[in-house]
C-alpha cells in the first residue's frame, strides 16, 4: 500500500527536509523499510506477519506528491482587498504542490523544495499503484482550491462502479478529476460532499471540521453503496481506506476497513513527535547525538508549539510518542490545534469477505 504523512499546526512551521528527508524511517525512506510498532492482527486464521504486510507493502516506488500550504499567493493580492487578478477572493493558505515519478530521494527537486520550505500545513504521499497507470498526475495528493485530499489503500471493484461514482459528483468536482485513481474519485465524492454540488468557486470556502467528518463519511458510505448495489454482497470485496483531508487549518483523517476481523493499513498520531523532527531543538529523529551541535541547541521543548502528526508509520526513534490509530476510528484537529479521536459510524451490513487472500 502507499505512505503518507501529515503535519498542520496553528503556529509552529516544520521544515520540510526536518520531516519528509532526514529522519532514518522519513516518508522519502519508507519506499523500501518500514516501522509499524504496536500494529497487532486481529484474525487469528492468519499470522500476524502476513496480516501486517497484506496492508503494507513494502515497496512504494510508483510516484511522490507533496502540498504544502503558503500564503505567498493571498500575500501579494491586490492591496488590502485581497481580491486576485481573476475578482476572486484567496485569503489565507492555499496549497502548493509538487508531484514527480522519480524516487524521492534521488529527485534533485524534490530535495532543493524541501532543504528551502517550510510551513504550517503538509501533505506527504508516497504512491504504490494498484492497477492504474504510473504518471505524475495519479500521484497524492489531490487539489480542490483550498483543499487536498490524500489516501492509503484500495477501494475494491473501482472499474465496475467507476462511472457510478462520476455520477454522483458535482459538475465542478468531475471536472477537477485529472487521473485515473479511485483515490481521487473518493475525493471528488468528498468535495461534491463538502459544497453541497455547488461550482468550483466552492473550492476556496473553508467549512465546518463536522461537515468535512461527515462528508469523507459520505464518500465512504456512497462508495460501498455502490459495490452493494453493483456488484452483490456475496461478490463484492472489503475496501481498505485510510484517509485525509485539510483545508490548509484544519485536518480530518480515516482509518476504515469494512472487515469483520483484518485490519486497515496503519496509521498512526502524535502531538509530540514534530518537536523531535525540528532541528530547532535538541533532540534527533534517530536518537543521535551530534557533538558539538546537540549541545549547541538551547530551544527548550516547551516552546515549541501545538501540532499534530497523522502518518502510516512513524518516522522518530520514539516509538511512545506514536499512538496507533485504532480500526474504524478518525481523528480531527480544529483551528486552535485541538485533536479528537472518534468511531467512524460503521453498519454492520457493511462488512464484506476477502475472495482474494490479503487483497
Amino acid at each position: 500500500m502507499c505512505r503518507w504523512f501529515a503535519y498542520i499546526s496553528p503556529t509552529e512551521p516544520c521544515l520540510l527536509e526536518d520531516v519528509l528527508v532526514e529522519p532514518k524511517h522519513s516518508l522519502a525512506r519508507q519506499v523500501h523499510e518500514h516501522y509499524l510498532p504496536r500494529l497487532l492482527a486481529h484474525d487469528h486464521t492468519i499470522t500476524e506477519e502476513q496480516d501486517m504486510h497484506a496492508r503494507n507493502m513494502l515497496y512504494n516506488i510508483d510516484g511522490l506528491g507533496i502540498a504544502w500550504y503558503t500564503s505567498a499567493r493571498s500575500d501579494f493580492e491586490r492591496g488590502n482587498t485581497g481580491e486576485g487578478s481573476d475578482g476572486s477572493k484567496r485569503e489565507g493558505l492555499r496549497p502548493a504542490m509538487y508531484k514527480t515519478v522519480q524516487p524521492p530521494m534521488n529527485d534533485s527537486n524534490f530535495r532543493s523544495i524541501c532543504a528551502n520550505t517550510e510551513t504550517r500545513v503538509l501533505f506527504g504521499h508516497i504512491r504504490a499503484a494498484s492497477s492504474t497507470t504510473i504518471t505524475a498526475v495519479n500521484n497524492h495528493p489531490f487539489i480542490f482550491g483550498r483543499h487536498s485530499f490524500m489516501h492509503n489503500g484500495v477501494l475494491s471493484d473501482f472499474t465496475p462502479i467507476r462511472r457510478a461514482m462520476s455520477s454522483k459528483m458535482s459538475d465542478a468536482a468531475y471536472a477537477n478529476v485529472f487521473g485515473s485513481t479511485d483515490s481521487e474519485h473518493l475525493a471528488a465524492l468528498y468535495i461534491t460532499y463538502l459544497t453541497d454540488s455547488a461550482d468550483d468557486d466552492s473550492f476556496e470556502n473553508a467549512y465546518p471540521l463536522e461537515k468535512m467528518v461527515a462528508s469523507m463519511h459520505k464518500a465512504v458510505a456512497t462508495s460501498i453503496s455502490l459495490q452493494r448495489s453493483m456488484i452483490g454482497d456475496r461478490k463484492r470485496r472489503p475496501n481498505s481506506l485510510n484517509l485525509c483531508a485539510t483545508d490548509g487549518v484544519k485536518l480530518v483523517a480515516f482509518r476504515f476497513r469494512n472487515h469483520a476481523t483484518s485490519q486497515p493499513p496503519s496509521l498512526y498520531y502524535s502531538t509530540k513527535a514534530g518537536t523531535t523532527l525540528n532541528r530547532k531543538h535538541p533532540d534527533h529523529p534517530d536518537g543521535h547525538y551530534i557533538a558539538g551541535v546537540t549541545d549547541a541547541i538551547e530551544k527548550p521543548e516547551r516552546r515549541h508549539g501545538a501540532h499534530l502528526i497523522v502518518a502510516s508509520e512513524p518516522s522518530t526513534y520514539k516509538a511512545e510518542d506514536w499512538e496507533l490509530i485504532g480500526k474504524n476510528q478518525c481523528i480531527t484537529a480544529d483551528a486552535d490545534g485541538r485533536y479528537e479521536i472518534r468511531d467512524v459510524p460503521h453498519e454492520k451490513e457493511w462488512d464484506a469477505e476477502d475472495h482474494v487472500r490479503w487483497e
